[in-house]
């Protein structure tokens, strides 16, 4: 075998592979127990003999194999967080590590806390104790509005109770507003009809 050099590739004793690669004798022995080639056996005061270029291609094909275990490994570890999560392979956050997802939200911590000072942001048990103080106020009126119709305008039964339909609609079409932006969880969704919970 001929050396990038164009002469003969020379044999290389422990110390001499160990300083190519940069590592300890120690490594060599271990990678060599791991099935790095090896040209002539050693011991009894006879000294190994390694051929460097078989060497290298034992470390290159050895250093893939571990890079493509490790890739294998990482992303079965993925998948199994995005399914233990409940997060769609599609999400942007699905490829982020432990680490990247940390930062992302301190990030989103800290630009939630500026928009609450701002008032650019509303806890959602604030918003939902206001939606139903709002509610009690429309439902009240709107409860209250047949009754004035009736003395005001002097309305008939049969009138009255299509304009309590006609508010019923209104309250429901609110409701149905609310509970499809899903601004909280839809057991604090307050009811209209009835001043309840939904």
């Amino acid at each position: 075998m001929t050396d990038d050099l164009g002469g003969a590739e020379p044999l290389l004793n422990r110390a001499q592979i160990a300083q190519i690669f940069n590592v300890s004798e120690n490594t060599i022995d271990k990678w060599r127990a791991k099935g790095m080639p090896v040209d002539t056996e050693g011991g009894n005061g006879v000294a190994y003999g390694f051929l460097y270029s078989d060497c290298k291609a034992w470390f290159d094909e050895t250093q893939a194999r571990a890079a493509s275990e490790k890739r294998a490994a990482e992303e079965f570890v993925a998948q199994q967080r995005m399914a233990f999560l409940g997060i769609d392979k599609r999400d942007q956050k699905a490829g982020l590590s432990p680490a990247q997802m940390r930062e992302l939200a301190q990030a989103e911590l800290v630009w939630m806390q500026a928009a609450e000072r701002r008032g650019a942001l509303v806890q959602v048990d604030e918003m939902v104790e206001l939606l139903d103080l709002v509610f009690a106020e429309v439902r009240a009126g709107l409860d209250g509005q047949p009754d004035w119709l009736e003395r005001e305008f002097a309305l008939s039964g049969s009138d009255v109770e299509r304009v309590v339909s006609y508010n019923d609609e209104i309250l429901r079409a609110i409701k149905a507003t609310i509970s499809a932006a899903a601004l909280s969880d839809p057991a604090e969704l307050v009811d209209p009809l009835d001043g309840g919970l939904i």
